[in-house]
């Protein structure tokens, strides 16, 4: 996933359910030279970063004009808006969210819970579990609540899964056990209502063991009452095993039949030094037909804005946009296919 880039800055401080929250965001203003996004059939959303948001007019003009949703790639993680367990910072994220509600986008959440990018007071100490949940009741239902009303969607869980198939032994499993993935949807539900809530993982858009285990998780959850809307399928990929139209149209098909809605939430397809664009387009392009093809499919996001500021690196050119936010084959692939 994504490494983190910002550094906090202290701001005014006010009461939110009995911790401090801190504002240090200033407004991102959007801008003025932007063409007006495309009308398209389906989202197609990119991961935004409030630095090169701020400092890269290239970068901010891309994203406006090429995109209708937004997701804030790392601003919205626990080590950023709950640093401390007494303080909550969500300045940067309301820079972002405003700045891509102005701008008409949808707002993607991401993520809740997670278990990298976490501060030390959560991932280092040595928990009981009635206070772990309640830290982790308390931080969904802040989190979710600050935003309600102006994020459609949130990634509740992240990257629950082992490349087995098993659940990952982290700080929330150990203490908590897998009944920790239901507790923090239910309590996401009862702060945001009307926000789809989202069962997030990587490397599950191939067949095998970690594909298996998260459809009988979501079948389960399902079963049980859980308010899980939808699955995210990360997609961060090459353009040798990307895969194609139809398997991603299969994988698709799995989860819709259990009446819950996909999306691609992490789309990026890395080059090898010298590669042709060609395979990437390619690649790209058949990830959106996937998407347009499956009615529950309900947007396709990209995992950044242009190549100079991927999390994998600018080397990768892994975007649909170069690092000067000039469009690439890839990016007329995605819009000739939504």
């Amino acid at each position: 996933m994504v490494p983190l880039r910002l550094a906090a800055a202290v701001g005014l401080g006010l009461l939110l359910g009995g911790c401090a929250a801190e504002d240090e965001g200033d407004p991102i203003l959007p801008p003025k030279d932007a063409a007006a996004p495309p009308r398209l059939a389906r989202p197609l959303g990119a991961a935004v970063s409030a630095r090169p948001a701020r400092e890269d007019r290239d970068y901010l003009r891309a994203f406006a004009s090429n995109f209708t949703s937004m997701t804030p790639e790392n601003e919205m993680k626990w080590a950023i808006v709950h640093p401390d367990r007494d303080r909550y910072a969500f300045g940067e994220a309301d820079a972002l969210v405003d700045l891509g509600r102005g701008l008409g986008k949808r707002v993607r959440g991401h993520t809740l819970v997670w278990d990298l990018q976490l501060p030390k007071w959560v991932s280092e100490r040595d928990w009981e579990a009635p206070e772990l949940r309640r830290v982790l009741v308390d931080h969904v239902k802040t989190v979710a609540s600050h935003f309600r009303g102006r994020v459609a969607q949130w990634d509740v869980v992240n990257e629950p899964f082992l490349p087995s198939g098993r659940l990952k032994k982290n700080v929330f499993s150990r203490v908590l056990g897998p009944g920790y993935i239901a507790l923090a949807f239910r309590a996401a539900r009862s702060a945001d209502p009307r926000a789809k809530l989202f069962l997030n993982e990587n490397y599950s858009e191939h067949p095998g063991p970690k594909q298996d285990a998260l459809v009988r998780l979501a079948a389960s959850l399902r079963r049980r009452g859980v308010p899980l809307d939808g699955v995210g399928l990360q997609s961060h990929t090459t353009a040798e095993s990307a895969p194609g139209a139809a398997r991603l149209a299969r994988t698709m098909r799995r989860f819709a039949r259990l009446g819950l809605d996909v999306e691609i939430t992490e789309l990026d397809v890395a080059l090898a030094r010298g590669a042709s664009l060609g395979p990437q387009a390619r690649a790209y392009g058949a990830a959106a037909r996937a998407c347009a093809a499956e009615p529950r499919c309900t947007g396709l996001t990209v995992w950044g804005v242009t190549d100079r500021w991927s999390w994998i690196g600018a080397d990768k050119r892994p975007l649909p946009l170069d690092g000067r936010g000039r469009p690439k084959p890839a990016l007329g692939a995605l819009k000739d296919a939504f």
